[in-house]
């Protein structure tokens, strides 16, 4: 026994010689490839080199239902919302003219419009001739249903009796105040009469105002009056600005198109004066008011009075008042008709119609 195998029997604290590990075991080989496989790839990618993919088809977009819509425009949502529904006050169609020499029951008919139609509503009637507060007093005894705004206001320092400025001011306040009516009856809970109507007379005395206006203050002539304003030096070497004349007569028709928008029928009464220039054709007369009204207003009557002759030319004493639908663009049916409306007779009653189309809102 040799040194080393003595030594190892006899110390039994020798290390126990570690077993051999094995050897893992080797992978099961892939299965050789399908040749006929490996071809047919091969010749698809020949034939789809250099095409180009096919498009995708577009992803459509989430819908978005409406309680999911949020607008940058916050106001404008509430106030499309607030036309999903019929307002209890409906906006109005009437911003009519009534045209004619005096005397012909241009204010009667405006009047016999809004008592017929709304016989318990208010009008507001902006008087600038006193045609308003005469045919309330002669012909609806003072009623309440019409409620009268002198639109002048007096001075006594200058030449003028009326201070131009602020009558023109009083105009634009009583025009205001109707629309802040207007606007509170639309509330809920709202108490008192409806405003219906407003009728503004002599509306060409109102473009006068608005003339004077601009000589006196707007074009800084130093002039204290309309009288100073009118001087011959004034019309010959400064001249006028007329764009201020009408800026200023559109701001009561701004303020008449926004109580349309409230349920409110406006009626503005004028006179006629000679078209001296031929350019209007109304059998050589032309509206007074400014230009814009002709284009601003929806209707337009011209009322005309006729004395009737019998076939040797002599008066029988019969004068009829005709209105003629001169301008109507909310109903074409009634476009170039007339209407009798008052008929009067030597020593007879006079006979008033009216106007069935103003009565019941046909037009």
């Amino acid at each position: 026994m040799s040194g080393w195998e003595a030594l190892a029997a006899g110390n039994t604290n020798a290390p126990t010689p570690k077993p051999t590990p094995k050897p893992a075991p080797k992978p099961a080989p892939k299965p050789a490839p399908d040749v006929e496989e490996i071809v047919q790839e091969l010749r698809e990618l020949a034939e789809n080199r250099g095409a180009a993919p096919e498009p995708k088809a577009p992803t459509a977009p989430e819908p978005v239902t409406s309680t999911e819509f949020v607008s940058r425009f916050p106001g404008l949502q509430a106030e499309m919302e607030s036309q999903s529904s019929a307002p209890e006050i409906k906006p109005s169609h009437i911003f009519m003219g009534i045209v004619g020499h005096e005397g012909t029951g241009k204010t009667g008919l405006a009047f016999d419009a809004h008592a017929h139609k709304y016989p318990d509503g208010l009008c507001f009637v902006l008087d600038h001739d006193n045609g308003g507060l005469s045919c309330k007093l002669a012909h609806y005894d003072n009623s309440p249903m019409f409620r009268v705004f002198e639109p002048w206001v007096m001075q006594q320092e200058n030449r003028t009796a009326y201070n131009f400025l602020a009558s023109y001011n009083r105009v634009m306040d009583i025009s205001k105040y109707a629309v802040e009516y207007a606007q509170a009856q639309q509330q809920p809970g709202f108490e008192g009469p409806l405003l219906r109507s407003f009728i503004v007379t002599g509306i060409d005395q109102f473009d006068g105002m608005c003339i004077n206006v601009m000589k006196i203050h707007d074009l800084d002539m130093d002039a204290t009056d309309a009288v100073a304003a009118s001087a011959a030096k004034l019309n010959k070497e400064i001249g006028w600005n007329w764009s201020i004349r009408a800026t200023r007569f559109k701001q009561l028709t701004a303020q008449c198109q926004k109580l349309n928008r409230l349920g409110v029928d406006v009626y503005w009464e004028t006179h006629l004066k000679e078209d001296k220039e031929g350019k209007v054709g109304f059998d050589g007369w032309k509206f007074a008011w400014h230009n814009s009204a002709n284009q601003d207003l929806f209707q337009v009557l011209w009322c005309k009075r006729k004395v009737i002759r019998n076939a040797e030319g002599a008066r029988t004493g019969e004068t009829r008042y005709s209105a003629e639908f001169f301008k109507q663009k909310t109903n074409s049916n009634l476009l170039n008709q007339q209407r009798d409306y008052f008929v009067t007779n030597t020593g007879e009653e006079a006979q008033w119609y009216g106007m069935a189309e103003l009565r019941d809102g046909a037009i």
